[in-house]
């Protein structure tokens, strides 16, 4: 080694912190760092040539000797054995031996590495972890046994140490969800960091604590611990909790007082508040009494019941006073009823609550303009129940707030009886009135009421099944549907426009509107008032401008596509056959038919538009006359018999034989020839179309019948309105505009006809016409 380096290992060998010791092969010490000497406090000179067992502790060297041989034999690792300070301190070390060389010859060179001030950290550790506020812990982080826990832990926990180093935190029943420590313990073992969980956690006495709870993984292996600290937060968390209580008792109050603002569907509301009462108590029944208008009986008229509890309502109807009289002499004198234990109460009002189930009871009172009106009470079932004083404070205030709102109800009810009254002093007027018992079904009618169905006063009995015989049949699902939801409650209102039988046997349209002024104290209505107003002729001027409207648009519909379309075919057609040599002969045949055709169809389908419009703009008056009907269908046979052969399609009318009739001219054929028309268009190829008429002595009926794809219920209603029109193509795709129909029906019944339309599922529909007699 040259001096420069041997300089360097020299500096290295004294600067280091560990002692050093350079030994021979028997033990015996060549060499010592700077550090054996500084902190040992030998010299050098006392050390050189001596065993290195004289720097451990008399009582130690056999075993240090031991724990050498073992190191050098390759047995165990380093030894523990302290360190025998010059002034006989011990200094706590781990030794290691290595084997090596020094100038030049075999050495064993002992490394100890000084423990002081790790011992001086743990003490330090040791002595913040027995002496903070927060719960802290050693455990093993496997098995959750414990091997340390500070003094905090123990005095709030009320374990001592000896309890508790040995076990696990499932043992001792800590955790009160012990999954919950499963789960924080894989979030560790995976690495994850656990700080500020809410954990709750039991003590020896069985009180549950609420905990933020911080753990980490120590790892000293070959184990790894658990070491966690928990913040004691249960005052903190009874703090929250009132807060949170007087939070939900402030919301209750609000949403009580914002439900009860106005008195509209009233009955529906209170349901609503002991709904929000009882599961803001969790009792187990909440209800109210009303007095009947005496003051000597009481009935239960709403209720709301917990999960598994038996209502009582039903039995608790028009209960006497005079057989409880405790009941109203304590609610008088004392303000409520209450009792943890009804046991306690007097034998007359336990002989109604044992029955009920009851075991704890708190009743406050109603008052209405100083009258005593009823009650509202609170019943529990399961448990001997503890009330706050707060809670019954919240509970009176409740209280209050309902009287007020019965006060105003009762109000209400006067205002209607008043309003009523003047309903009545109307009687002389031209208003049509009416006044209901809805509970014996007695209507009162006014004279102008009657009058305006052309009726005397005598001749309409006082009651309500008099008013729905004059009903209108098709009105009646409506009105009744309307009047059934005022009387639930479900409008503030009745109100229906319908038409009502006059004594002419006229059907005259009314508006009817009323309301209820009265109700019982089950909340179910007993009284209506209501009028009536006549609205026919604005009824009648509606349904014209309706038909207007309707013409008007079928006019511009037809005009606009049914007419436009085929002419606009037609000119084309003319334009290429105006063009010498544009088409051969064969093709000129065929658009010359297809033109004819078109041309026939655009003709009747004008024709028919110029009646439809004429007739409803009224320029067309029937002028009835004797016809030949059997004639008249031969010569409309005969106009569609060429088109009906090239469709291949069978034509038959009858026998021919006589059969006249009182119609116009005009109209029966254009009837007949539009019924063909029909026939034809959905008549498929090979066909058949058969014509009949016969002959009765009021009436006579024509039929046309052919088979086809069949006409469904929904499009014979379109066709017998007199709102809709209804066409479709045939069976050739030929369009029509739905006039033709239409028009028919409205010829026939002009000439005091009737006009029907039968279609069977075999495909073959039947229209049939009836017309006066001409006998």
């Amino acid at each position: 080694m040259d001096t420069s380096t041997d300089s360097n290992f020299r500096k290295f060998f004294n600067d280091i912190n560990d002692f050093l010791f350079v030994l021979d092969l028997k033990g015996n010490i060549l060499e010592v760092n700077s550090a054996v000497v500084s902190i040992l406090g030998y010299s050098k000179e006392e050390l050189l040539g001596k065993p290195v067992l004289v720097v451990h502790p008399p009582d130690l060297r056999d075993k240090a000797a031991e724990i050498v041989a073992g190191m050098m034999a390759g047995k165990t690792s380093s030894c523990p054995i302290p360190l025998l300070a010059k002034n006989n301190s011990r200094i706590p070390v781990e030794t290691r031996v290595y084997t090596g060389t020094w100038n030049g010859s075999p050495a064993i060179i002992g490394v100890s590495r000084n423990l002081s001030e790790l011992a001086l950290s743990e003490r330090k550790f040791f002595e913040v972890f027995d002496n903070t506020q927060a719960l802290m812990a050693i455990s093993v982080l496997e098995t959750g046994v414990f091997t340390d826990v500070n003094k905090q832990f123990l005095r709030v926990l009320g374990y001592t140490r000896e309890e508790i180093v040995g076990k696990s935190s499932r043992d001792l029943n800590l955790f009160h969800d012990y999954a919950q420590r499963v789960e924080l313990s894989s979030l560790l073992a995976n690495g994850e960091k656990i700080s500020g969980e809410n954990v709750i956690i039991r003590t020896k006495s069985g009180e549950l604590l609420h905990c933020l709870f911080s753990a980490a993984v120590v790892r000293v292996e070959p184990h790894s611990f658990l070491f966690t600290s928990a913040t004691d937060i249960t005052r903190q968390r009874l703090a929250e909790k009132r807060l949170t209580r007087n939070l939900r008792r402030q919301t209750l109050l609000a949403d009580i007082s914002q439900l009860l603002n106005s008195i509209r569907d009233v009955r529906r509301k209170l349901d609503d508040v002991l709904s929000l009462m009882g599961r803001h108590t969790g009792v187990s029944r909440v209800y109210i009494f009303e007095d009947d208008p005496s003051g000597t009986t009481c009935s239960n008229t709403y209720e709301w019941c917990n999960e598994g509890v038996t209502p009582q309502k039903d039995n608790l109807q028009s209960l006497p006073y005079d057989t409880i009289p405790s009941w109203k002499k304590i609610l008088s004198e004392r303000g409520r009823v209450f009792s943890t234990n009804i046991d306690e109460l007097p034998p007359d009002l336990l002989k109604v609550l044992k029955p009920q189930g009851i075991r704890s009871i708190l009743v406050l009172p109603f008052y209405v303009e100083e009258r005593f009106f009823g009650f509202m009470g609170f019943d529990e079932c399961a448990v001997n129940r503890e009330w706050e004083q707060s809670e019954i404070d919240l509970l009176k205030t409740i209280s209050n707030i309902i009287s007020a709102t019965f006060e105003r109800i009762e109000f209400q009810r006067r205002l209607g009886e008043s309003e009523a009254r003047l309903a009545l002093a109307m009687e002389n007027t031209e208003a049509g009135l009416w006044d209901w018992n809805i509970a014996t079904g007695a209507v009162y009618f006014n004279d102008g009421w009657c009058r305006m169905l052309g009726y005397e006063k005598s001749e309409i009995e006082p009651n309500v099944k008099a008013w729905e015989k004059l009903l209108h049949p098709d009105d009646v699902p409506a009105v009744m549907e309307t009047l059934k939801r005022h009387l639930s409650g479900q409008t503030d209102v009745y109100m229906t426009t319908h038409r009502l039988l006059t004594k002419g046997g006229q059907w005259k349209w009314v508006m009817d509107k009323g309301r209820i002024i009265e109700w019982d104290i089950h909340g179910r209505p007993t009284r209506a008032v209501g009028t009536h107003i006549d609205i026919d002729n604005q009824k009648k001027t509606e349904a014209e401008l309706r038909t207007a409207n309707a013409a008007k648009d079928k006019l511009f519909s037809v005009i606009a596509h049914d007419l436009r379309g085929p002419i606009g075919t037609i000119m084309q057609i003319s334009e290429l056959l105006s063009e010498k040599g544009s088409v051969d002969e064969k093709t000129l045949y065929v658009m010359i038919d297809s033109q004819k055709t078109m041309l026939r169809n655009t003709f009747r389908l004008l024709e028919n538009l110029l009646s439809w419009a004429r007739y409803n703009s009224n320029q067309i008056v029937p002028h009835p006359r004797r016809l030949d009907i059997a004639a008249v269908i031969a010569e409309c046979v005969d106009d569609i018999r060429l088109p009906a052969e090239r469709k291949g399609i069978e034509l038959s009318c009858g026998d021919g034989a006589p059969v006249s009739a009182f119609a116009d001219d005009e109209m029966v054929r254009l009837v007949i020839r539009n019924l063909l028309s029909n026939a034809l268009k959905f008549t498929p190829s090979g066909g058949r179309i058969a014509v009949s008429s016969a002959g009765g002595a009021e009436q006579v009926t024509i039929s046309v019948a052919n088979m086809g794809p069949g006409i469904s219920e929904e499009n014979i209603a379109k066709i017998m309105s007199d709102d809709t029109y209804f066409t479709t193509f045939g069976t050739d795709n030929e369009k029509g505009a739905g006039l033709g129909l239409k028009l028919c029906r409205s010829f026939v019944l002009a000439n005091d006809g009737s006009f029907n339309v039968r279609s069977e599922a075999s495909g073959e529909t039947v229209f049939s016409v009836t017309l006066p007699s001409g006998g």
